[in-house]
């Protein structure tokens, strides 16, 4: 893996992993937040018919990705009796919904200005059809880097380890791997990706020796404990993924080189930058305080041109932030 890309990665990994006590965890509500990129595209454009369809793409994500992680968390949350974290869920659980609502209304607002032929709605369908194919593998698959295991999990088990709890902190272990699992199931499986069913049945084995593991007694925590183990499982499965043109590090340099991105960054100090796939096309964010706040470069990954440039302002419009703002002003071109 070139450097570029692992530190791609570790970016996007930390910001999923970043969470707030006092407020619902971000990660659960990433099911959109790359579909307000090209909502803001359209918007941009003045395109009322893609806008409309990437709203109910923001809004479908909730439901596909968003929904299933909380009722996971929730019912576990229940099953360990803690109320602290059961009203946390419940008020993740609530905000979804609000912000699912929103995309839906912002939707059938766009719908009445539009003007898009069919024929570029039917190849913009053809877009988010990869983009949401693209987007679903992602959350099952860092489980252990973000999320309730890295929160909520890790903390039992460390305070289980302190009390030389062996048991305990086994129990837990196969408690995260029955969850990825379910993540699995519900996220992929159930909505027809029925290759991801052999790492949904490998995590489900895991569990089983791990409570296998769990009944005997351990002067100290057995190797199959081993979070590497439980992270390798879905490498060992042979998935087939999609095959990008370009490199993370080309479209990095690509988007780096257009004047609207230079002119963005003009007197900007602390300049970071990553490239993500999104499934059909590469996006390039360049941020120093906030995730996109200074541009965004939408890059088409078979010819490499750039397709659009957001320039000026934070693209991962929140939902609350929109709350009681005229449609009027949000769906103009800027």
């Amino acid at each position: 893996m070139k450097l570029s890309t692992f530190l791609v990665i570790v970016m996007l990994t930390f910001r999923l992993s970043f969470i707030i006590d006092d407020k619902p965890c971000y990660a659960i509500f990433e099911g959109s937040a790359n579909a307000d990129i090209f909502i803001r595209v359209y918007t941009q454009r003045g395109d009322y018919g893609r806008v409309a369809l990437w709203h109910e793409a923001a809004a479908e994500c909730y439901s596909l990705i968003s929904v299933p992680l909380n009722d996971i968390s929730l019912k576990y949350y229940k099953r360990r009796g803690d109320e602290k974290w059961i009203k946390r869920a419940q008020k993740e659980r609530e905000e979804i919904l609000e912000r699912q609502t929103f995309h839906l209304n912002r939707a059938k607002a766009a719908w009445e200005k539009s003007e898009t032929e069919a024929v570029v709605l039917k190849k913009e369908r053809e877009k988010i059809a990869k983009f949401k194919l693209h987007w679903l593998p992602h959350y099952p698959d860092r489980f252990y880097e973000f999320g309730i295991y890295a929160t909520y999990i890790r903390e039992q088990q460390e305070q289980a380890e302190q009390k030389k709890d062996f048991k305990k902190v086994v129990n837990l272990e196969a408690d995260a791997a029955e969850m990825v699992a379910a993540q699995y199931d519900l996220i992929l499986v159930e909505n027809g990706l029925t290759k991801y069913e052999k790492i949904r049945d490998a995590y489900l084995q895991h569990a089983a020796l791990l409570r296998t593991l769990a009944k005997r007694t351990h002067a100290k925590l057995p190797d199959a404990i081993n979070r590497d183990i439980a992270k390798s499982i879905r490498h060992k499965q042979i998935i087939s993924q999609v095959i990008t043109k370009k490199e993370a590090d080309e479209v990095l340099q690509i988007a780096k080189a257009d004047p609207r991105v230079k002119n963005q960054l003009i007197d900007q100090t602390g300049i970071r930058e990553y490239a993500w796939f999104q499934g059909f096309a590469w996006t390039v964010s360049f941020y120093n305080h906030g995730w996109g706040n200074l541009a965004i470069a939408i890059i088409d990954d078979k010819t490499g041109d750039v397709l659009d440039v957001l320039k000026g302002s934070n693209h991962d419009i929140r939902w609350h932030e929109l709350k009681g703002v005229d449609p009027d002003i949000l769906d103009s071109p800027d």
